[in-house]
This record gives structure tokens, C-alpha cells and sequence, in this order.
């Protein structure tokens, strides 16, 4: 499910890039031994970048620890920062669970029993992963938006995409207070509209061949259409990449620590090449053999 926005390892430095692989480990950790080990396979990189913000954001100290790996069968070195995990594992949980439900009203035939047999394991994660007050409902609000616009044929992209946006705002600032909650809240809902218009893009030929709702498709009317106007789909979400790093910038003081560091290369960098490769494997597609 989605995982976008990672960062550009050749342009950190090494004690960064190494404190990004502990801070994924860590996650990996914590969601395997309390949520599910499922959660190891699924979890990608969008919920790193969730969990650098809310470290950087929440004050909660942090420190890197050697923990046995049971897929290395070594001592890896990990971030340890429970209280982050613990809600962005949570907020991981119930966002799978909530988009498979979502899969298996909008799937059919093969596709749509195949993720109904697996619903028990979904939900057993999600029941796990519910120790939240209200973030449940949060997540369940944001994805019932973007069914709306679905049932709409909404070709709106700045509409379509707010749903998710708002979703990702609530999530990214919950529990926060003041100044910093107003940051989560700006940076939570531009990189939640910057995954939902790359995700959009990324699957304009598979929504056209299956008949899905896609945004991209109802406001430019065909895949190769859309693909044409790629510089005006990549600018927009370029856009919100912007606005992310103006909100994040709000909180830095001075030098910029490693988890700065991170987030800036993440969006800045990350997330433009991100938009760099959908745009150039759809021209490629594209060109005749």
C-alpha cells in the first residue's frame, strides 16, 4: 500500500542514512511483537516519514540500541521510541484494515474472495492496533470521503485527494498541542495529498483497463491523455511537497539535527524522485517498440 516517499540515501550523510535503516528496524520490531507479524511484510516507507515527524514533533527522546533481528539472525541496530511506535503502528493497522474493507467493496471476482478470506487475519490487526480513542474513527471518516468522491466520479484532483489529505492531517497532528500541532497538521495533510495524486498517477493504465475510479482519468478522459499533461500531474504534487517542507521548517531552530535532516531529504528529494520515476516508466510504457 502505497510507500512513496523514501529518501535519497546517496545525499545523506552516513550516521543519517544509518539512523533512517534504525528508525525502520525499530518500527518493524515493535509492529511484529505487538501488533502482528504481518505488519514486518506490509509496513513501507510512508509510515517512516509518520513516525521521524512525530518524533521530531512529540519531544519523545530517543535512543539507538542493538536488538537481534530474526530475519538477519544478527544484532541490528535500532531507534527505540515506543510511544511514537505504538500510535504509528496503531495508525498502520487500522489504515490497512480500513483499505482492504475498501478493496473488497471496490474488487471483484478472484481478487475481491481472495481479500475477504484474508478479512479475519485484517481485523484480528486491526482489533490490536485500536488503543487510540477516536484515531479509528479518524481514519474510517477519511477513507468514507474518498468513497464519496469515488460515488461522485469526482474529476476534481484537489477534491478527490482531500479526503485522504484531511485523514493524514488528523493522524499526523493527534495528541499534539499548540504550535507543533498546527506543523503535524500542515505537513500530515500535503504529503497525504501528495500519496493519494501519486497514487493516482501510478495506476492510470491498471484503473483504466479495470474500470476504477481514478480522478486523472475522469478530468483528462484516458490514460495516454493524462500522461501527456504528466508535467501538470507532477507540478501539483510538487506543489504540496512545498508546502510540506514550509510547515516542517516552522519547527526547526538553528543547525539541523539528523531527524531534520531526514525529513528534508525525504520530501525535498524523495519524494521528487518518486514523481521523477512514475512520470518516466509511464513514458516509457508509452513509446512505441
Amino acid at each position: 500500500m502505497f510507500g512513496y516517499i523514501r529518501p535519497v540515501k546517496s545525499e545523506l550523510y552516513v550516521k543519517d542514512s544509518e539512523f533512517y535503516t534504525a528508525v525502520y528496524c525499530g518500527l518493524c520490531r515493535y509492529g511484529g511483537k505487538n501488533i502482528s507479524h504481518l505488519t514486518r511484510w506490509l509496513l513501507n516507507y510512508d509510515f517512516v516519514l509518520l513516525a521521524l515527524l512525530r518524533m521530531s514533533l512529540s519531544g519523545e527522546s530517543v535512543c539507538v540500541e542493538k536488538k537481534r533481528c530474526p530475519y538477519k539472525l544478527k544484532k541490528t541496530s535500532c531507534v527505540c521510541s515506543d510511544g511514537v511506535y505504538s500510535f504509528v503502528c496503531s495508525a498502520f493497522g487500522l489504515l490497512t484494515y480500513g483499505k482492504l474493507l475498501d478493496d473488497i467493496k471496490d474488487e471483484k471476482g478472484l481478487k475481491r474472495f481472495s481479500k475477504k478470506l484474508i478479512k479475519p487475519l485484517f481485523s484480528r490487526i486491526a482489533k490490536r492496533s485500536d488503543n487510540f480513542e477516536g484515531l479509528r474513527e479518524a481514519i474510517m471518516r477519511g477513507l468514507a470521503a474518498t468513497d464519496k468522491a469515488e460515488a461522485e466520479k469526482c474529476d476534481s484532483i484537489d477534491r478527490a485527494a482531500d479526503g485522504f489529505a484531511v485523514m493524514m492531517k488528523e493522524i499526523a497532528s493527534y495528541g499534539l498541542e499548540g504550535n507543533n500541532k498546527l506543523i503535524a497538521e500542515g505537513c500530515g495533510y500535503h504529503i497525504g495529498r501528495f500519496i493519494y495524486i501519486a497514487d493516482a498517477f501510478d495506476d492510470l493504465e491498471q484503473d483504466e483497463k479495470s474500470g476504477s475510479y481514478n480522478p486523472l482519468l475522469l478530468r483528462y478522459g484516458s490514460a495516454r491523455s493524462a500522461i501527456a499533461h504528466c508535467e501538470e500531474i507532477t507540478e501539483t504534487m510538487q506543489d504540496s511537497l512545498n508546502a510540506f517542507s514550509n510547515c516542517y521548517a516552522l519547527a526547526c531552530e538553528g543547525n539541523l539535527n539528523g531527524i531534520d535532516r531526514l525529513i528534508f531529504n525525504i520530501t525535498e528529494l524523495g519524494g521528487r524522485e518518486a514523481a521523477k520515476r512514475i512520470t518516466e516508466r509511464k513514458k516509457r510504457d508509452e513509446q512505441p517498440l
